[in-house]
């Protein structure tokens, strides 16, 4: 169970449901890889519904209830549950006995595993459930992160938007640095309110590890990877120190 993102869910969707950004790099991946998909932190099912609704298998893993649920009705509603296989396991003790051909760990959540050894525990896991010459792909922010680390102490406004009762929901986010541990801190506040109406706030905090592409490159390879590539968005431009994100696709080497 995760407590944090058991908190997160009932907003979660409302804010990430419609990026798609990433979806044409995955859904291009999953055509060279062929086989069964694993994606890791699925989270309410963003990256699995449209792998499934072009007929891939895939294992969705979380450790949030809440978000499974989430994942869980919305496969059932798009009619693709059965090529789904949702599991709640902390994804650092994977018991899955079965391998996979692609992994997949999108849009920043191997950056919520703050410490090396637990790092290091998750891409062995990975590893382990991954057929020799099959493909791993970590999506990690890049500029985002780096601009949060500069705004230490500020509120953030993240965005508002409007449920279909006409509730309106918005995401306020206060990042605080950490120097001597790498990471971010970052308290969410989660507003629900109606025009003229009170306010209910939900408060969670998160932590965000901010990796170096070489770091990353280092516990990939030690986990028993080659990394074949390291891009700079999801168009798989190439990457630099100001690139939005960090996207390492990396081989199961034998």
């Amino acid at each position: 169970m995760n407590p944090e993102y058991d908190l997160i869910a009932p907003f979660y969707d409302i804010e990430h449901a419609h990026f798609d950004e990433d979806l044409d790099m995955y859904n291009n991946f999953a055509e060279l890889c062929g086989g069964k998909i694993l994606e890791l932190a699925c989270g309410s099912g963003r990256v699995m519904l449209p792998l499934a609704e072009q007929g891939y298998e895939v294992t969705g893993v979380d450790n949030s209830s809440q978000m499974l649920e989430l994942a869980r009705e919305a496969l059932q509603e798009a009619g693709v549950a059965a090529r789904c296989t949702l599991v709640e396991q902390d994804i650092s003790q994977l018991q899955l006995q079965q391998k996979f051909r692609l992994a997949i760990i999108a849009l920043g959540s191997f950056a919520h595993i703050t410490t090396r050894k637990e790092q290091q525990k998750v891409l062995a896991a990975v590893r382990a459930h991954m057929s020799t010459g099959g493909t791993f792909i970590v999506d990690i922010s890049n500029a985002d992160a780096r601009y949060m680390e500069e705004l230490t102490g500020q509120v953030l406004h993240q965005g508002t938007w409007q449920d279909e009762d006409g509730t309106y929901f918005t995401h306020f986010v206060s990042p605080a640095s950490a120097t001597r541990t790498h990471q971010l801190e970052l308290t969410h506040f989660y507003d629900r309110h109606s025009q003229g109406g009170t306010v209910q706030r939900t408060v969670a905090t998160t932590h965000l590890y901010l990796f170096e592409r070489s770091e990353m490159e280092l516990l990939l390879e030690q986990a028993g990877f080659v990394v074949k590539d390291v891009y700079g968005d999801h168009d798989l431009g190439p990457f630099s120190l100001e690139s939005p994100r960090m996207i390492f696709v990396a081989e199961a080497r034998s």
